[in-house]
């Protein structure tokens, strides 16, 4: 087409904007104005546009042509570079920012000496409205073009991913190989990449490596390459091919590169990977526990049960109460520290770039052999059921031992019956509440925060020096003057008390009540008014005491393997625990004087 047919589309712009706001036809051929008449001229143009051969950069066409050196072909470069972006870049493509280029050609001066000229608002408001209309039309062709061009890319040189139509993913954008637009290796590189995707698209992430890239872009051998990358064998690597479709490989951004590192750093048997190591088994890594994320890499994923976080939990929890304090104590017997140590000691893990060490993969044996033992993962769910019935007195343990001011006052002195058989103790502490749980075979753990707080006492009343029942006493009412309450009492395995306990209990509140014998109630009610005050937020943040992990431990025995050892010294020492953390902290400890050197 002629320039002069794009004259006749500039003229009836300059009529448009002239009719609108008569005061522009003084301002002759000026600039600012003739980038108005540019946007309105084009969005009445009809573009379309073309492929180039092996490149990626789209060939725009425009009827009518505007002239060479115009405010249009400054408009339309524009718009080129956004429409071949969208088949070239992943991340970073250009927007469409028309709005910022009228403004780079002084649309707000020129409206601003319009008003001075005389323009009524009202004028230029509808010349605003026309200029809007045209920018939505002019968009809307933009978008159209994008759509037209990304589909003919794809479909010329990446069918698998001609789905794509709103823009690519980063895999996508591997797979044009969109760095070699216009190279006369290009088609050959698609091909190449294309094929590595088809077999190992669950491993794209390490497809896109630099030096795998090229060693799929020169034609060499790709199973050794992806082997060394992942230190698998060649048969450790036949697990992956085809263990996902081409298409969830372009449109997902994670792959399966982390379940390739974790099943080598938890030296799985083949047997047990996933598609029991054969190939082209994608239902089998459909939602498979060695692709989750996880609050603990202490033991193998397939161990966590994903329907329920107890397992976790209770890792998490044998973390902070046995592994961090024999790993500080340990610490402490070290000449030199080094900030990756310090850092182990406290996240029991080592820094990402050791975890395809065998040392790594050492320390990993050695925790699950000490917390799991033989057993396979259905044994070991059932095992935290068992032990999450003493999660509660844990937790007490473990926020008493954590805090500046242990304990709480005692309701009063023990009592003891007139005949003295029957005595009445309060339990001021956590670790009182974890014995008279195992002594009584019930749970009185989950009562640590409310007696931590002021608002329940529990008393163990004992007959002939021996436990007999549990009673939970509730403080009501004022302050100073607080009201007793019984709620639960109970015998052993929850049973109801005898009735020669009833009757101790109750002498024992008309003692109390009557102050016959004495209850602490200027220093109960202090200790309320503080915690309501202040609340119980005293905490520590470095690792619980050795004594700590002692204590705790018998709650940790029916989590842990068969034979289960007395004492938490002797399962350091039997399951070999002390030595893997030892040998951790040496492994560490070389490592950073290595990397000195």
């Amino acid at each position: 087409m002629s320039a002069s047919q794009w004259s006749d589309l500039h003229a009836s712009a300059l009529a448009t904007f002239i009719g609108l706001c008569p005061t522009l036809s003084r301002y002759g051929a000026d600039p600012r104005s003739e980038a108005l008449l540019a946007l309105l001229a084009l969005s009445q143009a009809r573009l379309g546009c073309g492929t180039r051969e092996n490149r990626l950069d789209v060939e725009l066409r425009i009827v009518p042509v505007p002239p060479l050196h115009s405010p249009a072909t400054d408009v339309l470069r524009h718009i080129a570079t956004v429409v071949s972006d969208v088949a070239s870049r992943s991340r970073g493509a250009t927007d469409l920012n028309i709005s910022r280029w009228l403004d780079d050609h002084g649309y707000a001066l020129l409206v601003a000496d319009l008003l001075r000229d005389g323009a009524r608002e009202a004028e230029l408001t509808s010349m605003a409205e026309r200029l809007g209309v045209a920018l939505t039309t002019t968009r809307k062709c933009v978008d159209s073009l994008c759509a037209q061009h990304l589909k003919a890319v794809l479909t010329r040189d990446a069918p698998q991913a001609a789905f794509l139509t709103r823009g690519l993913t980063p895999n996508a954008e591997w797979l044009l190989a969109t760095q070699l637009s216009g190279d006369p290796s290009r088609p050959g590189i698609l091909v190449r990449r294309a094929q590595a995707l088809a077999v190992y698209g669950s491993l794209v992430s390490a497809l896109k490596q630099p030096a795998v890239t090229e060693t799929i872009d020169c034609g060499a051998p790709l199973a050794p390459a992806l082997a060394r990358h992942f230190e698998l064998t060649n048969a450790e690597l036949g697990a992956f091919r085809g263990a996902r479709d081409v298409r969830t490989s372009i449109e997902q951004w994670d792959d399966f590169a982390v379940a390739a590192r974790r099943l080598k750093a938890y030296s799985v048997p083949r047997h047990e990977w996933p598609g029991a190591r054969h190939p082209d088994r994608p239902a089998a890594w459909a939602d498979s526990p060695w692709l989750r994320s996880h609050n603990t890499h202490l033991i193998r994923p397939d161990y966590l049960d994903a329907k329920d976080a107890g397992v976790q939990d209770a890792i998490v929890a044998l973390k902070d109460d046995l592994l961090r304090p024999l790993a500080a104590d340990r610490l402490s017997l070290l000449v030199t520290r080094t900030n990756v140590v310090g850092l182990f000691a406290s996240e029991l893990d080592f820094p990402e770039r050791l975890r395809t060490t065998g040392e790594y993969r050492a320390f990993l044996a050695g925790l699950h052999r000490a917390i799991v033992g033989t057993r396979k993962p259905k044994a070991f769910v059932e095992a935290a059921a068992l032990w999450h019935r003493r999660a509660a007195s844990l937790s007490a343990l473990r926020h008493e031992h954590r805090s500046d001011r242990p304990g709480w006052p005692a309701l009063c002195a023990p009592w003891r019956s007139r005949d003295g058989r029957y005595e009445v103790v309060a339990l001021t502490s956590a670790s009182d509440l974890v014995t008279e749980g195992n002594e009584m075979q019930h749970c009185v753990g989950g009562y640590y925060d409310v007696c931590r707080r002021g608002d329940t006492q529990i008393l163990s009343l004992r007959r002939d020096e021996r436990r007999a029942a549990t009673v939970e006493i509730v403080l009501e009412g004022l302050i100073e003057a607080p009201t007793l309450k019984i709620g639960q009492f109970k015998a052993v395995r929850n049973t109801r008390p005898a009735d020669d306990l009833h009757d101790a209990l109750r002498d024992f509140l008309r003692d109390v009540r009557s102050q016959a014998h004495a209850m602490n109630a200027a220093l109960l009610a202090r200790y309320r008014r503080r915690m309501r005050k202040r609340g119980d937020y005293a905490w520590r943040s470095e690792a619980l005491p050795l004594e700590h992990a002692r204590e705790a431990y018998p709650l940790y025995r029916p989590l842990l393997p068969r034979p289960v050892a007395a004492s938490f010294n002797q399962w350091c020492a039997e399951s070999g625990l002390i030595h893997t953390i030892d040998r951790a902290f040496a492994a560490l400890a070389d490592t950073a004087t290595a990397r000195t050197r």
